[in-house]
């Protein structure tokens, strides 16, 4: 990217996963790089900014069940609720 160097690697600290990443940089700590739905909250509330914006990756989430869900069960009723909230 112009004008963007790259820090060396192996400086600084890493994290195996995104949270702690993200509340680090939270914390003032440096910068991370986060999918959308994990920074969207903090994005909003103002403690994170994305100056470079989101680009859309196609992830996307799949419920699975070892067995097909019975029409009157709580799975269906999950099934019911996610779709809604998506």
């Amino acid at each position: 990217m112009v004008g963007w160097g790259a820090a060396p690697a192996g400086e600084g600290p890493w994290f195996e996963r995104f949270y702690f990443s993200l509340r680090a940089a939270v914390a003032g700590l440096g910068v991370a790089i986060g999918p959308w739905r994990l920074v969207r909250d903090d994005v909003d509330n103002g403690l994170l900014a994305a100056p470079l914006g989101f680009v859309e990756d196609g992830a996307r989430y799949a419920l699975l069940s070892p067995e097909p869900f019975r029409q009157d069960g709580l799975a269906a009723d999950l099934l019911a609720w996610l779709r809604e909230m998506s």
